[in-house]
């Protein structure tokens, strides 16, 4: 059966379209963008779901274009909703394929936890300049990624289960994954400070497919730093966008997880750094590298009436000191 390649990913589709979240900022964003006989591109198609929308919002014809074998499910999902006489399906990658003709819209969900670790601005780079007319329509439009020292251990126990399996040392394995993203749910509690912005990201003017800065925090919270927390908010358009930080409603997307290869006791006052750099590399992955600078303080005192020093206007007690 030619679409057994595909069965072993039915778990992540099914997380991804079953996220109302998702779904439902991505269909009015489409049904609001998409004009009548539109010429659209659907980046990184998956099965087709947004193709599928933007047919249905009106469009004249969409190139859905998807390297994996999913976009042979995506054909005959179309074909037997009487859809695929205005699709064209592109089993490719982007960067690849040529186009008989520019296009009026371009789709894309090639989102990450930390949202830029799938590739995508150096594919939606290469997509916007050869793919699309001059005043052409993107969604999404616009990102901001945000980070923040947390305290994790739960997330944290999983890669110190590799230290020691039975007697036999699995250190490599937790090695690996000292080198990676983890994608978890991240507590709001367990900020030890308040987040700050990262980067922002206007993908209609982005150029540089790399994502680098340097991030200062002052401890608030004191307790045990485990690694810093990631998440960004997406414009789809103006109006419409998805925040997948740890207090808005859950997405498939969860939150990122940058571990310390050490943790570090922390308290009131201390500040802690981290220099985060985001790029492209071969096989449509991404390098990502950190650094976590720790720089005791002098310690604080603050009454647990007093008003909290992160800027809540809380008491302490009722904010970090909780």
């Amino acid at each position: 059966m030619r679409f057994r390649k595909v069965l072993t990913l039915f778990d992540d589709y099914y997380d991804m379209m079953a996220d109302r979240v998702r779904m439902d900022a991505y269909r009015k964003a489409i049904f609001d963008v998409v004009r009548e006989g539109d010429v659209v591109v659907d980046l990184g198609a998956g099965l087709g779901i947004l193709s599928f929308f933007a047919i249905q919002a009106g469009a004249g014809k969409v190139y859905a274009i998807e390297k994996m074998d999913s976009i042979h499910l995506a054909e005959e999902v179309a074909r037997i909703n009487g859809l695929d006489s205005r699709m064209v399906f592109i089993k490719e990658n982007s960067k690849d394929v040529e186009l008989e003709e520019r296009a009026d819209v371009l789709i894309s969900e090639t989102l990450g936890s930390f949202a830029l670790e799938e590739n995508t601005l150096e594919f939606t780079i290469d997509a916007r300049k050869r793919f699309l007319k001059e005043g052409a329509r993107m969604i999404p439009e616009r990102l901001k990624l945000w980070l923040a020292p947390v305290y994790a251990p739960e997330t944290y126990e999983r890669m110190e289960f590799w230290r020691d399996i039975h007697g036999i040392d699995f250190s490599p394995a937790r090695e690996e994954l000292l080198r990676k993203l983890i994608v978890t749910d991240i507590d709001q509690k367990g900020l030890l400070s308040p987040p700050k912005v990262f980067g922002e990201v206007d993908l209609y003017r982005v150029e540089d497919p790399v994502v680098k800065g340097k991030v200062e925090f002052e401890v608030m919270k004191p307790g045990t730093l485990h690694g810093f927390g990631g998440w960004f908010r997406v414009w789809l358009t103006r109006d419409i966008w998805i925040d997948t930080s740890p207090s808005s409603p859950p997405t498939h997307w969860k939150q990122a997880f940058f571990p310390l290869r050490k943790p570090i006791r922390v308290k009131l006052g201390d500040r802690v750094s981290i220099d985060l750099r985001v790029a492209p590399r071969e096989e449509d992955n991404t390098t990502i590298s950190y650094d976590c600078i720790y720089f005791p303080g002098q310690g604080r005192t603050v009454g647990r009436n007093d008003p909290c020093p992160c800027g809540s206007g809380k008491k302490y007690k009722k904010c970090c000191g909780r």
